[in-house]
């Protein structure tokens, strides 16, 4: 049965790190409040219905929420989850309500939002910035992260499963074929996720569960991901039709599960100001149309799950919610659409109906990996080379994690590279792995992968994108840690 996830933003409340970072007092509602004009007929501020400028913290908003889902038939929340470098978590409080508020019929899911929180100046690819129009006069030593994401080894994987858990244990928790579903902003960012996937996966097998279904954000292989959606609005056009054209026409792997995601609006003028990204066209009517046709291929490709971006976004103009123009609009928009696809389902033969779908051909899908492959090289040298320029040794990582000893798979250029940046540190590189040793100068004793190998600490994977394959054939023959080279850096740069 298809179910629609609306994706939930757990703002709207008070905590210390707003306050200190905009300004005491400082919520969405500061932003949404503050928002002005920018051009003629543009539609800001956007005020709720009623002026319902709600606390999430309070028992009756949450209240208030879960009826209007239940009414206009969104099957459950997808909440944003933070969860940053050594477990620092934020803007929690409302879930964590939330559990305790049995009462409360609200199915949800986590969508695990992993990007690092950074000030605009910053200019930092990638990073999450939340108020520019808010932003303070830069300190003096102001590094400019705010929240640093990384993603670390087992100790941290164990304490993050362990938060996880008792929401996973709640009977309103979202799960398929008894998985708890996980959703991941941006699974390719996280170059070990095979690896804390199957981790997470065993620990809840342990308590019964028959696994974790994990969806990523994105496109292409990404290995430990389920099933993929792509996230809209994506920003390559600010014309609402055309963004609605693109997402119905999108091309997916036929063997692969993907979900679709319908954006409702988006206009983040209010935390961006002058600086903002504003779709031009969008209205309920528009909404309608559009979602019921994307709701329509879901049910033709049997998906557990549509998305919806998002229930409350308020200071991005992409919510559901009631306000004051459109009233119930967008909610009535989808509910009729849902409600007329049930119905048509059951009058017709929904593989006579006229609905196309687009399915990537095998060349196209190979290329756009190999797109994939040399966009992640890139990026991992121009991090290697920011690293140099700022001096930073790369033992502090392994350090950090108690790696002393380690061996490095891959002795070409890469490995050969990482090799020289350990010379002389606390770091002992005891052999190097290779399935094309005999090509290998004789720099360092050089094993083959099906070879008995001394114990190390941990293997270095510096050859991209074949993490999972590489880790699978090692582990027949050792038991340490498996860290790619790309994660190494990444958590370096930060």
């Amino acid at each position: 049965m298809l179910k629609t996830l609306a994706i939930y933003l757990p703002q709207f409340h008070r905590v210390p790190e707003n306050d200190e970072w905009w300004g005491e007092g400082f919520t969405e509602w500061t932003a949404v409040k503050g928002a002005e004009k920018l051009f003629e007929d543009h539609n800001q501020p956007r005020i709720p219905l009623n002026n319902n400028f709600y606390n999430l913290l309070e028992y009756d908003t949450m209240a208030w929420q879960a009826d209007l889902m239940k009414k206009y038939h969104i099957d459950g929340m997808c909440i944003y989850h933070y969860w940053f470098e050594n477990g620092r978590r934020i803007l929690d409080k409302p879930v964590e309500n939330l559990l305790k508020w049995t009462d409360i019929s609200m199915p949800f899911c986590f969508y695990w939002a992993n990007r690092t929180w950074a000030r605009t100046w910053k200019k930092m690819q990638d990073a999450s910035q939340w108020a520019g129009a808010y932003e303070p006069k830069r300190k003096k030593n102001e590094d400019g992260i705010l929240l640093k994401q990384s993603y670390g080894r087992e100790k941290d994987w164990e304490e993050h499963f362990r938060y996880l858990l008792p929401f996973f244990q709640d009977e309103r928790y979202i799960k398929l074929d008894n998985k708890p579903v996980f959703v991941i902003y941006r699974p390719d960012d996280i170059f070990s996720l095979w690896d804390m996937a199957e981790y997470f996966r065993k620990r809840a097998m342990e308590y019964g569960f028959s696994g974790i279904y994990f969806i990523g954000s994105g496109s292409g292989d990404i290995p430990g991901i389920d099933a993929i959606f792509e996230k809209q609005p994506d920003w390559r056009t600010n014309l609402y039709d055309e963004m609605w054209e693109m997402t119905l026409n999108r091309e997916i792997k036929k063997d692969k599960k993907n979900y679709f995601c319908g954006g409702v609006d988006f206009d983040n003028s209010p935390r961006m100001g002058k600086n903002s990204f504003i779709m031009k066209g969008a209205s309920p009517q528009k909404f309608y149309k559009y979602f019921k046709q994307l709701y329509q291929k879901s049910l033709l490709l049997d998906n557990e799950f549509i998305f919806v971006n998002a229930w409350n976004e308020w200071g991005e103009g992409m919510y559901l919610e009631p306000d004051e123009k459109y009233g119930f609009g967008y909610l009535e928009s989808l509910k009729r659409a849902i409600v007329e696809c049930k119905n048509e389902l059951q009058e017709d033969n929904k593989n006579e109906r006229n609905i196309k779908i687009n399915f990537i051909g095998e060349d196209r899908w190979e290329w756009e990996n190999i797109k994939k492959y040399f966009l992640r090289r890139d990026t991992l040298l121009h991090n290697w080379l920011s690293l140099r320029e700022q001096k930073i040794n790369f033992s502090k990582y392994f350090l950090k994690y108690g790696y002393n000893n380690i061996s490095i798979y891959g002795m070409g250029k890469l490995g050969r590279h990482l090799l020289y940046e350990l010379q002389g540190s606390e770091i002992n590189v005891r052999y190097g792995i290779d399935k094309n040793g005999e090509n290998v100068d004789d720099i360092i004793d050089i094993y083959y992968p099906n070879q008995k190998m001394p114990k190390v600490d941990a293997v270095v994977i510096t050859v991209i994108g074949q993490y999972k394959e590489i880790s699978e054939k090692l582990r027949e023959n050792m038991q340490c840690p498996m860290v790619t080279i790309e994660e190494v850096v990444q958590e370096l740069l930060i």
